[in-house]
């Protein structure tokens, strides 16, 4: 365990400390998530199903969206309406998959829940659909096992007393260390919808492309990047005390972002959000090192990037928010913003009581995409890999620069020309041979 309390220093100064990288041995925490539009998922919501084209994204901590497209989106902070009464959600994969549990989170609704899954396209009340699990509905992150066991088709029917909301959906493979070396490709174009739909259909602080938390003010460092696993289930917790629980995520480079959200602890209180294109500067004589980790393309990639940062208050006084939401007890915050381009995304939690512990389930940052024109096929195949700033020493997850990207916009690499025309034919000569005649 890794862990770190706040640190008390003079003034307002703020102590953040580095996470140690992600390994091997912590890979099976981190499933991906299949049940994504980007991963070519789809979703029917029964018996009433409301069109895509009305999705309508939360603001601030306003969620009133009523399609079900939402839980296939990258945005945890908008959800989809659960009425009363008997009604499902059928998700269909893009492939059959190998899947290990299905996880949402619950706000308000009562009530009871039953998985099934199928290899098969069959209508909904076939008895061909294999139940996998069953549950109650409770307050906050609903996480249960439905294998492993293979499924194309994952039907989740819910029997509800008291309407309420799900959101943050996920249905997670089994955990597998090639979701990190050789990740899945990634559909990015969805030009053919709505620019509301588009937007929040790639999150560029996801670990699994290629997204790290970087530093936090305290709590145990190894959970560090739970807040940005798409699992509603896992949540990074700070220390009770800590005044000003912040933490800083590299997106592994510059992105262009427009939205950032969060899920975290239902408490009173304030979450401030930046955007930064390089990291805070140091508040100690270890001024030269903070210099040069700022001006380097790939600051992550440095031995010596600080084991600590120390933020005096002239230097936040610098920083400004891209957004700030004032939290009652809702738990989520969203922030849209004219674009702005930064490789690190900076939370930063003002809690209405120090002494409560606050925690954080998902943050997600998000942009306008910008679709490859040379791919035909929409998905992301570019030429970039992982930034390497997890070296592979037999612990830490491989990040090879051979591994496809998964970003919008990332180009493919020149493809190659024709093969050289081969050597023209030498001219052929005859020679005739005519054989010796007796005397």
């Amino acid at each position: 365990m890794v862990g770190i309390t706040p640190t008390v220093v003079s003034g307002a100064d703020l102590v953040l400390t580095k996470a140690p990288p992600l390994t091997v041995r912590q890979a099976p925490a981190y499933p991906e998530n299949l049940a994504r539009y980007h991963f070519g998922a789809e979703v029917k919501a029964t018996p009433q199903s409301v069109p895509l084209g009305r999705l309508q994204l939360s603001s601030n901590s306003l969620d009133e969206n009523t399609s079900e497209a939402a839980l296939l989106c990258d945005d945890p902070t908008t959800g989809y309406r659960l009425p009363a009464g008997q009604s499902s959600i059928l998700v269909s994969l893009s492939n059959i998959e190998n899947v290990e549990s299905v996880s949402f989170l619950n706000e308000a609704a009562v009530g009871d829940f039953t998985v099934a899954v199928s290899n098969a396209a069959v209508p909904e009340n076939s008895p061909e659909w294999k139940s996998v699990a069953k549950g109650v509905l409770g307050k906050g992150a609903i996480a249960t096992k439905i294998g492993p066991g293979e499924a194309k088709y994952v039907k989740v029917s819910f029997k509800i007393s008291q309407a309420g909301r799900i959101a943050a959906f996920g249905i997670y493979a089994t955990p597998a260390l090639s979701d990190f070396t050789m990740p899945r490709p990634r559909k990015i174009s969805f030009e053919e919808n709505s620019a509301t739909f588009a937007l929040i259909n790639f999150n560029f602080s996801d670990l699994h492309a290629k997204a790290r938390a970087l530093y936090a003010s305290s709590g145990d460092l190894l959970q560090v990047n739970h807040m940005i696993d798409d699992q509603p289930a896992t949540s990074y917790a700070f220390a009770s005390g800590d005044a000003a629980p912040t933490a800083i995520i590299d997106l592994g480079r510059e992105r262009n972002l427009s939205r950032l959200s969060a899920i975290y602890a239902a408490q009173a209180g304030q979450v401030d959000f930046y955007v930064m294109r390089a990291l805070p500067p140091q508040a100690s004589e270890d001024s030269t090192i903070a210099s040069n980790v700022q001006q380097v393309a790939n600051p992550a990639q440095l031995p010596d990037l600080p084991a600590s940062l120390k933020i005096d208050q002239q230097a936040f006084a610098g920083l400004k928010p891209v957004g700030s939401v004032l939290s009652a007890s809702e738990g989520r915050a969203s922030v849209d913003f004219p674009e702005a381009v930064g490789r690190y995304v900076m939370l930063k939690w003002h809690p209405a009581s120090v002494q409560e512990s606050f925690s954080i389930a998902q943050v997600a940052a998000f942009g306008p995409a910008k679709p490859d024109r040379s791919n035909s096929t929409g998905m992301s195949e570019g030429k970039d890999g992982f930034d390497g700033k997890d070296s592979f020493d037999g612990k830490s997850i491989v990040d090879s620069k051979d591994i496809p990207a998964e970003g919008p916009g990332e180009a493919l690499a020149p493809a190659e020309g024709p093969p050289p025309a081969l050597p023209p034919v030498p001219p052929f000569t005859f020679i005739p041979q005519v054989p010796p005649t007796s005397p």
